[in-house]
């Protein structure tokens, strides 16, 4: 439904999955401001140009970027009703080659920034009616991926302070979820996705055979901000294809057969 009384920011909003959550949110008739690191301006300030939107290109773990963005706001459209808490950064790396720096980085943008967001808009939020925060976590949040341990740790902190905030913020009517996607094609993993061979390694655990588009996941974001979800809160949405369901018994191709369907072997290698 059109909602063009509403109010929203979105974090990590210049590709990607911030992206798509606020073409997503402009298409119901959502007003935006939109946030992303400094060194996406000249993206983000495309994407703004394009959604009609306000913009800050600032550091999300910088105490000063939150009360900013909050302020733009609510001097534009005079309210705050959703927060969409995207932004987020990953190393791959082997853990023991990681330097500290990445480790530091990684603690200050997804966990520090989401955290400084989201308390920001919430205070504010908590002078009126309420309102509702989605926070960007990750199958990474309940599971652990080779060469991601700090981006595993991260993401585990983002799953704690969604569940955390949803009990200290239920009191002033602000209900606090997260979607925790699980491979999704974005301009992160666009190069593994494209390599046959390095995404025959993952699609082959995915039910559904192949990663998210960003929109599938903006889908997910837009009903957990919405009303439709109005007893939700604490909760982690997966929207994974199922990467998290289980395991199967069968070993069918990972790499798509361009002479035929694919067909499933019990037990055995690639048939």
């Amino acid at each position: 439904m059109p909602m063009p009384d509403t109010v929203a920011i979105v974090t990590g909003a210049s590709q990607g999955i911030g992206h798509a959550i606020a073409q997503r949110l402009v298409d119901d008739g959502v007003r935006l401001c939109l946030v992303a690191a400094p060194n996406d301006e000249e993206q983000l300030r495309t994407v703004a140009a394009d959604l009609d939107a306000i913009f800050l290109a600032s550091d999300v773990g910088d105490p000063t970027t939150a009360d900013r963005a909050v302020e733009m706001t609510l001097e534009r459209y005079g309210r705050l009703d959703w927060l969409a808490s995207n932004a987020g950064i990953a190393y791959f790396e082997e853990a023991l080659d990681a330097p500290l720096e990445h480790f530091d980085h990684t603690m200050h943008v997804n966990v520090r920034g989401m955290y400084l967001m989201t308390i920001a808009a919430a205070r504010h939020m908590a002078k009126g009616s309420g309102g509702s925060i989605v926070c960007t976590a990750s199958t990474a949040s309940f599971a652990g991926e080779e060469q991601q341990a700090i981006y595993n740790i991260s993401k585990g902190a983002v799953a704690q302070l969604t569940r955390s905030l949803a009990l200290d913020l239920a009191q002033h009517g602000i209900r606090v979820n997260a979607v925790a996607p699980g491979w999704v094609h974005t301009p992160a993993t666009r190069q593994i996705v494209a390599d046959p061979g390095e995404w025959s390694k993952h699609r082959s655990r995915i039910p559904l055979d192949r990663p998210a588009e960003p929109a599938e996941i903006a889908s997910v974001v837009r009903f957990l901000l919405s009303d439709e979800a109005s007893y939700l809160t604490g909760s982690i949405v997966v929207a994974d294809g199922g990467l998290t369901a289980g395991f199967r018994f069968t070993d069918w191709e990972a790499v798509q057969n361009p002479d035929g369907p694919r067909t499933p072997s019990v037990f055995g290698g690639n048939s």
